[in-house]
């Protein structure tokens, strides 16, 4: 099977890390410098900037002479490598075999395998587009049949289905489509070369006198003629994205926008790994301090509604004590998912079918992890020390009792019946003399005149 290749490129990767906490554009002007700390560049502006004149290559000072109220802040390298390797934990739901090219800000997908199984690739690249324009990235997308092909696609906003496509392509393509340096360009133009075509007609012993063997390599990786080993990136095994807030948000409800961005792509890495989460962490930088919160779930999941509506329900009671300027979303350890088949109709024998377990969680997410528990047996015969609260995750660990009810008044109240009848009963108990609790009772079920069932019991010991 020949091996198709799509390739995602992250132009204004450096601004998207600055701007995708923020769901709708701003007028403010804003750019990303880079270079010598006392004579910075612009590396990157967003469209306020642009129509101030702004472009990548000026000068700060001169940026700043242009637009007093642009917004300059400095490249962040570190946090665009970690934000390739999040994109390549959530491409991975696409494809195997994902290579990250840090250098380039690319990522390649071999997606040849999967054509089957999610259509041609020119429609991938198309999806892959748009669900990370819905993450706040900005991707180029092309696909070629190889990696080199492929980025330079992504490059032109082409697609090469097959290697005589691509050869059609080069015939028009102009030298500055190629990846050599300006200085290598203007040589071959010198000599009279405008097309790529023209320049991978030279004898290779002649191009490489020109242009050095590193261009000679190139251009054999482009058509194939040469091999060119990706390497293959590793899932990972936990979970850390954050994002700047563009401007400091004071409401809780505020934080939607950011944290469903940091759901969608925690839940595409999970499908990626096939996993599951069974608790997150949310970190909010704050003004003055730091914030945390808590999401606990019943099972693993990795559904993106369900995380949103638990969220809702936790930010309803959660206030910020001071503005908050930058959110982090991390998970633990990923734990295995079982994605069962759901049928139309509740299983009571499958716990899975049960929908007991989202109510839970909903409930918890409102009133607090430590709002809503579970009850476990002790081994004591006094019904009032019979059971114990327990967390949801851990076992019952009772034996049913038919006899008895499942829920006790705090305290026991007195009663008078009259016209009833006994259904069952005596049962003696009579024990807890060595802790000063004894007592000496028999306990009925009985039934009132009004049809109600009760278990009461009479009292021995004064």
């Amino acid at each position: 099977m020949s091996q198709t290749w799509l390739a995602l490129q992250f132009p204004h990767l450096a601004l998207d890390l600055l701007t995708r906490g923020n769901g709708r554009p701003r007028d403010l002007p804003l750019a990303v410098s880079d270079g010598d700390a006392r004579r910075p560049i612009v590396l990157d502006v967003n469209p306020a900037a642009s129509r101030l004149g702004i472009r990548a290559g000026l000068p700060v000072s001169a940026a700043l002479s242009l637009a007093g109220a642009l917004q300059v802040t400095a490249r962040d390298a570190a946090a665009e490598i970690a934000a390739l390797d999040r994109l390549a934990a959530w491409s991975y739901q696409y494809s195997s075999a994902v290579s990250v090219l840090a250098s380039r800000h690319t990522l390649l997908l071999e997606t040849g395998a999967s054509e089957r199984l999610l259509g041609d690739s020119e429609s991938l690249a198309q999806q892959l587009s748009d669900d990370l324009l819905a993450l706040g990235y900005h991707a180029r997308a092309g696909t070629g049949p190889t990696p080199e092909a492929a980025q330079l696609a992504a490059r032109r906003g082409l697609h090469f289905a097959s290697r005589s496509a691509l050869q059609e392509a080069l015939r028009t393509l102009p030298l500055q489509a190629l990846m050599l340096s300006d200085a290598q360009c203007a040589s071959l133009e010198s000599m009279g070369f405008r097309h790529a075509r023209e320049v991978l007609r030279l004898p290779r012993k002649a191009l490489a006198r020109r242009l050095g063997t590193d261009a000679v390599t190139y251009l054999d990786r482009l058509c194939g003629r040469r091999p060119d080993p990706q390497t293959y990136w590793r899932l990972p095994e936990t979970f850390h994205s954050g994002m700047d807030l563009p401007a400091e948000i004071t409401n809780s409800q505020g934080l939607l926008f950011p944290l469903r961005r940091l759901i969608d792509e925690l839940c595409g890495v999970l499908r990626a790994c096939d996993r599951g989460v069974q608790s997150l962490v949310f970190h909010f930088t704050l003004r003055r301090g730091k914030e945390r919160l808590e999401l606990g779930l019943q099972q693993p999941g990795r559904d993106e509604e369900h995380l949103l509506q638990l969220l809702k329900e936790r930010l309803e009671r959660f206030r910020l004590p001071q503005p908050a300027r930058h959110v982090v979303l991390e998970a633990g350890a990923f734990m295995s998912f079982d994605a069962r088949a759901t049928g139309l109709f509740v299983d009571p024998g499958d716990p899975d079918s049960n929908p007991l377990a989202p109510l839970l969680e909903r409930l918890r997410a409102r009133l607090g992890e430590h709002a809503v528990t579970g009850l476990k047996g002790v081994e004591d015969h006094r019904p009032e020390y019979s059971w114990s609260e327990r967390r949801l995750d851990e076992p019952a660990d009772c034996r049913p009792m038919p006899h008895r009810p499942l829920w006790l008044f705090p305290r026991p109240q007195r009663c008078q019946i009259e016209d009833y009848r006994v259904l069952a009963g005596p049962e003696r108990i009579e024990t807890g003399w060595w802790d000063g609790a004894d007592c000496r009772r028999d306990y009925f079920v009985v039934r009132d005149r009004a049809g109600s069932t009760l278990w009461a019991y009479r009292e021995y010991k004064p």
